[in-house]
């Protein structure tokens, strides 16, 4: 089993898995919200470890163990298994009812937008509206978010590479899943997390099970492509964008780039790791 995506150990795995893997114990587990936005997530309980992913505000993460300050579990959303720090969890916070749809929405200490911040909240990141003043909004952390930057929890937009292009200059970082900073895959996610498509987390898994296959008579065949598609190479996902252009969050230029399609084709088949599918996505 794929341990990305399995909340399996030798000595601990969920209650679920009881018949499909081999632990010293099983523990149902709880439910905790993420209140720190970007969470780092890592495959080993160290700080030192290099992070695999984020956990986005609102998030659910169920926990299975915590011990020295880390809770082992999975997130909810997409199904990735890491070690979290405990700080950055919490329980017992109410359901969520909005969504960030903004690139990042800043914290506000008060409902005044000249008054000092405390952080942010990345875009699809979730929050319970407690009050309403003026044009902010109250959150369950007591916080206040600009009521431009929310929508409710049922908006989607199919425009997935309209949600995509808001991230270019966005730097790329290596499990990152912020305007902060993201990877390739994550980037993908959360344009589909827009439009209510729900996603894995890396390009490999996305690329086993989101949307459908676009034929293909021969790996440079591209007669059939359209704006949107998503193009995989080894270990690698963007969109396809009218133009002949591609939008990936990548290491070439370490951001979220629009660059000529045919020129990503000429690295990629420099490296011999050429297009190994195109999927098209509908809502």
């Amino acid at each position: 089993m794929d341990r990305r995506i399995t909340p399996a150990r030798n000595d601990l795995a969920a209650d679920w898995l009881r018949d499909k893997v081999k632990a010293e114990h099983y523990v149902a587990g709880a439910p905790r919200t993420v209140i720190r936005d970007g969470a780092p997530l890592y495959f080993t309980p160290e700080r030192s470890a290099t992070m695999e992913s984020q956990l986005i505000h609102g998030e659910v993460f169920q926990v299975y163990e915590e011990r020295n300050g880390w809770c082992w579990g999975q997130n909810l959303t997409d199904n990735y298994v890491g070690y979290v720090a405990a700080a950055d969890l919490a329980a017992g916070v109410p359901a969520p009812d909005h969504q960030v749809a903004a690139l990042h929405a800043h914290l506000y200490t008060e409902p005044d937008l000249k008054r000092p911040t405390a952080g942010m909240i990345s875009m699809s990141g979730r929050v319970k509206i407690m009050d309403v003043e003026g044009k902010f909004c109250r959150i369950a952390s007591g916080h206040w978010l600009h009521s431009r930057h929310l929508v409710s929890l049922g908006y989607t937009t199919q425009d997935l590479v309209g949600t995509a292009v808001k991230f270019i200059g966005v730097p790329y970082l290596w499990g990152g899943r912020t305007a902060q900073g993201l990877d390739c895959s994550s980037l993908v996610q959360i344009a589909l997390a827009m439009a209510g498509i729900p996603a894995p987390r890396d390009s490999d898994l996305q690329e086993a099970s989101v949307g459908t296959p676009v034929a293909m008579d021969n790996p440079q065949d591209f007669s059939r492509i359209t704006e949107g598609d998503l193009v995989f190479f080894p270990g690698h996902v963007g969109f396809f964008v009218t133009g002949w252009r591609f939008l990936h969050a990548n290491a070439f230029d370490m951001q979220v780039s629009l660059h000529g399609f045919s020129d990503v084709l000429d690295r990629a088949n420099t490296d011999n790791a050429g297009v190994t599918s195109i999927r098209r996505v509908t809502g």
